[in-house]
């Protein structure tokens, strides 16, 4: 059979166009679909801010006002409602769009672009009634205000807003506290002034605006402004600055802000010539961009107001019925709500409902005729009160709207701070909670990233910060003490509510066993039950927590057997597990199995004797024993080798092995300091006679170390290691960022190690090269033959300097030496008695004025000798604001007029002294703020240091002082200031004998160009 080729050729050829044709067709109708759906979901987001405008918009115009609601008005109100429920169910019509096909999607487009069609001339019209409107602004509902402290607040705003020379009044507080409470009440006052003190009063809810654009959207909205549709918000807010300037005076109230625009990226103009702005958000960063602002924190009610407002909230007649049982557990369930009006309100109005449901007035008229209804009502409250006791989730399920409302905080903060955040729900109800045992927890955990100790550290801070900003936890701390945060029961419980199952926390509540039932273990990945009463490490045999990486189980009183010796074998991915703070003598064996462990916390476990085998724990970044009974290193110690952080602070240990040296490259941390006993690790050198305990000589091998606490044999050892570990080009200078030491470790009877960081204490008569970067120096236990100091040069980072003992000394500074010490806050001398004065007497009679502007507090203690502070200098302590004088006989103080501004001088003492000291220097304080108050010496005072940080105080920056007066903060070439870059040396004068390995070291130093600080003889 012949084929035609010809014709043959032409039907592929056809057939092959036909194909391509169609495949164009194809990718025509997709590309368009493709194109379409970019476009659709553009429409849904423009779809969407149509709405929430009309919504926002119906809202402003059924607000009460001065005066009726027009016809008109009403009539579109309902007609924009209607259209809103009917027409815009955004959810539902995704929903049936998602179904469709592309033909499909593109008709649901075409009745996207309708509805935006419509509502473009339905929200025009709401804009034109609005505008028409004569009305100055709304009268909102007001809610009842219980609190001296609120009502107080409340007036002073108003106080400012009409009178006041703030033109930002910000309002602050956790979340329902009553901030829009109170900027509702200034509202309406506002409008009722008769004097119609602002032409306009303009109040825009922002909660939603989580963007700029979307801010300016909303108070445009109230203004009847529309604004153009440019992404550029810059044009935007110059259009609104333009209108609300033809508004004249006005007041504009901006309710819950979430974050920091400044009025000028908003588009406010300048808030001069009776303009005013209020502010209220829980975010105090919010008004960092608000100049010329003053701000209000509105705190939890405290005392009876918070019953007060419970009671009134679920009627009075309900309250007093409720049996005398019921009536203290209610007032128990007010106390946890902590004060908080909005969670005490929402609690009444449970109540309240239930007494509705069963007809209330009826009930309470006929109690004693039907008493069975009644008891009902009791009842049904008994177990709201027992949920809100017992559940977390109480919160989410039996009041959304409290619940949704305290979310919107963590709503609202970046996902890594929002796991920080849900952390803190694992300690007990208002528990305060250390700020570094928080932060170490979030690093081991691997919440704050990666990098340095330090820099994880520092990244930890920032997360704290953003959550005290955001009013999800609240200071604890008391001035002077260390610093704590403390959750809300309310904030915890949302916490809980979040998590769901993954955390199961028992902590806090005496239970004596493993309170597990009902749980299940299925899926928890954190649990707590530290701060219970907990006796025995038990768990029934049928519980897997395979998923469990963090066990904490600490402030618990475990016996001191009797514990499961398989214990840990249900938790095979355990990876923190702290018990710190317990009773326990010993661990289970099971705890070598827990390969994937990286924390483990055993601090302050004062009767543990006895670790299983460590050598498969390789894994382990971070092990704390410090304060536990420990007198061997546990097995396989050497086998560590990713460890960072190794806490042995006042542990029974009193040696460092060697072969753990070469393990330990990745160790940052290294914190070995005594007990109180004197009993730990001591370090010396080779070079010591007879030594086979922790050499100095190690120590540079531990390459990445920036914390560092040891005991130093003596101070030659103590120059070795200096000399061994920080010798550069220039000089010497400490690689570590922290450093506690104590030199003279033998001569140290009593001494308590001090958690001060970058600090130096030096026992008897020991010579040392001192590291740069110390901060506190502590002197004590010297022979009688010192008879002073004598320091010249530099010596910038010294803020505390304490001397105790040192019973020859008789002046302890020197003019010159006060120029290099700029930056001392405090100075404690205690016990020197044969001291005569603080500063020694000039050998040359200066006329001018020295003055020194960073000494805070003077303490001065059993001081039998002492004439004088300054004996006549011209010195002036320009911050000298605390003093403390006990034992001290008939002294002189130096000259306070020179102290800075409206600060109040302190001091402290016995009542005998300081009518003496009145007596004998009749008007030596007139004119000057000092307030004397009785205080007996405390007893601590005579034994050896233990120092606590110096409270922040505020210093005003130096004043530009007559030309006579020398200001240390200046350096100039007769001080002999001397750069920084360098350590000070503390050495012997002459005549005193060393060894030629210690001499040749201080030598070194002094070519290097290093200052000296002298102890003379």
């Amino acid at each position: 059979m012949l084929i035609n080729r010809d014709g043959g050729s032409a039907t592929v050829i056809g057939l092959i166009t036909g194909v391509l044709g169609f495949l164009g067709s194809v990718i025509g109708v997709a590309t368009g679909c493709y194109n379409f759906r970019k476009i659709h979901a553009n429409s849904w987001k423009m779809l969407r801010w149509r709405k929430a405008h009309l919504e926002d918009l119906i809202r402003q115009l059924d607000q009460p006002m001065e005066g009726s609601i027009n016809p008109a008005t009403s009539a579109w109100i309902n007609e924009a409602r209607e259209y809103a429920r009917d027409e815009l169910n955004i959810e539902e019509l995704q929903k049936t769009t998602s179904k469709m096909c592309c033909l499909g999607n593109m008709d649901a487009g075409l009745d996207i672009d309708r509805k935006l069609g419509e509502l473009d001339i339905l929200i025009e019209r709401g804009q034109r009634i609005s505008k028409e409107s004569t009305t100055r602004g709304y009268i909102r509902q007001e809610t009842n205000f219980f609190g001296s402290t609120v009502v107080g607040i409340r007036g002073e705003i108003w106080q400012e807003v009409s009178n006041g020379v703030f033109g930002t009044i910000c309002i602050h507080g956790i979340a329902g506290v009553g901030k829009t409470a109170i900027a509702v009440a200034i509202n309406n006052q506002a409008l009722r002034a008769p004097d119609e003190l602002f032409d306009f009063v303009i109040w825009v809810d922002v909660s939603n605006g989580a963007d700029l654009w979307r801010v300016q959207e909303d108070v445009a909205s109230v203004i009847s402004e529309k604004l153009p549709a440019d992404p550029n918000t810059d044009n935007r807010a110059g259009k609104l600055c333009t209108a609300l300037t033809g508004k004249r005076k006005f007041l504009l109230i901006l309710d819950s802000m979430w974050q920091g625009y400044s009025p000028s990226d908003i588009g406010i103009p300048e808030l001069t010539g009776g303009r005013k702005l209020i502010v209220t958000s829980r975010l105090r960063s919010v008004f960092n961009s608000f100049r010329g602002r003053k701000c209000y924190e509105i705190k939890p009610l405290v005392g009876a107001d918070t019953w007060n407002l419970f009671a009134c909230e679920a009627g009075s007649d309900v309250v007093l019925n409720l049996p005398n049982d019921i009536l203290s557990r209610t007032k128990t369930a007010i106390q946890d709500l902590q004060g908080v009006p909005l969670a005490i309100k929402k609690l009444a109005e449970t109540l309240r409902n239930i007494c509705e449901a069963h007809f209330l007035e009826d009930t309470l008229r006929n109690k004693n005729e039907a008493p069975w209804e009644w008891a009902r009502i009791v009842e049904e409250w008994e177990e709201v009160l027992e949920w809100l006791r017992r559940s977390a989730t109480f919160l989410e399920n039996r009041n959304h709207e409290l619940f949704s409302h305290l979310q919107k905080g963590y709503q609202n903060l970046r996902a890594e701070t929002q796991r920080c955040f849900l952390f803190c729900a694992l300690y007990p109800k208002a528990h305060h909670i250390e700020t570094k045992e928080l932060i170490d927890y979030w690093m081991w955990e691997g919440l704050l990233g990666s990098g340095t100790l330090r820099e994880m550290r520092c990244n930890g801070r920032q997360r704290l910060n953003e959550l005290l900003d955001a009013r999800l936890l609240e200071t604890a701390s008391e001035v002077g003490k260390e610093e704590k945060v403390q959750m809300l029961n309310l904030i915890q419980d949302m916490a809980l509510a979040i998590v769901g199952e993954k955390f199961l926390v028992k902590a806090g509540n005496r239970h004596t066993q493993f309170p597990l039932a009902g749980a299940s273990p299925k899926g928890v990945v954190r649990m707590s039950f530290m701060r219970n009463q907990l006796g025995v490490l038990v768990l029934p045999s049928t519980y897997n927590f395979n998923m469990l990486s963090t066990l904490l189980l600490q402030d618990n009183p475990f016996n001191q057997s009797h514990h499961n010796s398989l214990f840990f074998d249900c938790m095979g991915n355990l990876e923190i597990l702290d018990l710190s703070h317990t009773t326990l003598s010993f661990l289970p064996d099971s705890l070598s199995n827990l390969t994937n462990l990286r924390a483990l916390l055993l601090r302050n476990c004062r009767h543990l004797s006895y670790l299983p085998a460590l050598s498969n724990l390789n894994r382990l970044h971070v092990l704390d024993l410090s304060g536990t009974r420990l007198q061997q290193w546990p097995e396989g110690m050497d086998m560590l080798t990713n460890l960072r952080s190794l806490d042995l602070t006042q542990a029974k240990l009193d040696t460092f092995p060697a072969d753990c040296i070469s393990s330990y490259k990745r160790l940052e941390e290294l914190l070995m300091m005594w007990d109180i006993n004197n009993t730990g690790c001591v370090w010396a050198s080779h070079e010591v006679r007879d030594w086979n305990g922790a050499c100095v000589e190690w120590l540079p091998a531990l390459g990445h170390l920036a914390d560092l606490q040891l005991v130093f044999l003596n101070a030659m050892v103590f120059n070795k290691y200096m000399n061994a570990c920080h010798k550069t080009a220039d000089g010497y200078a400490i690689t570590t960022t922290c450093f506690n030491f104590l030199v003279g470790g033998f001569h140290s009877a009593g001494v308590e190690c001090n958690s001060h960081e970058n600090s130096i204490t030096m026992i008897g008569n020991n010579h040392i090269m001192l590291p740069e970067g110390t901060s506190v120096l502590n002197l004590m236990n010297c022979p009688d033959d010192v008879r002073s100091l004598n320091m010249t040069g530099c010596f910038r980072d010294l803020t505390v300097l304490d001397v105790f003992a040192l019973t020859g000394l008789k002046y302890l500074l020197t003019l010159d030496m006060w120029h290099s010490l700029g930056n001392l806050r405090k100075i404690c001398v205690r016990r020197c008695r044969n001291m005569v004065g603080i500063t020694q007497p000039a050998e040359v009679a200066n006329p001018r004025i020295i003055s020194h502007s960073s000494l805070v507090e003077l303490v001065l203690f059993d001081l039998q000798s002492l004439q004088s502070v300054d004996d006549g200098q011209a010195l002036h302590f320009k911050n000298l604001i605390r003093i403390k004088v006990w034992m001290c006989g008939l002294l002189r103080l130096p000259d306070l007029h020179g102290v800075r501004g409206d600060n109040v001088i302190e001091i402290e003492g016995e009542r005998e002294w300081w009518d003496a000291f009145q007596q004998h220097n009749p008007g030596i304080f007139d004119g000057c703020p000092v307030r004397f108050k009785e205080v007996p010496a405390p007893p601590n005072m005579s034994s050896s240091p233990r120092f606590t940080e110096v409270s922040d105080t505020f210093l005003s920056s130096p004043s530009n002082d007559a030309e006579q007066e020398i200001d240390l903060d200046k350096k100039t070439p007769e001080h002999h200031i001397v750069s920084s870059n360098h350590p000070l040396v503390l050495h012997p004068s002459a005549g005193i004998g060393s060894g030629d390995t210690e001499s040749d070291l201080l030598q070194n130093v002094q070519k290097a160009g290093n200052i000296s600080f002298q102890l003379h003889m």
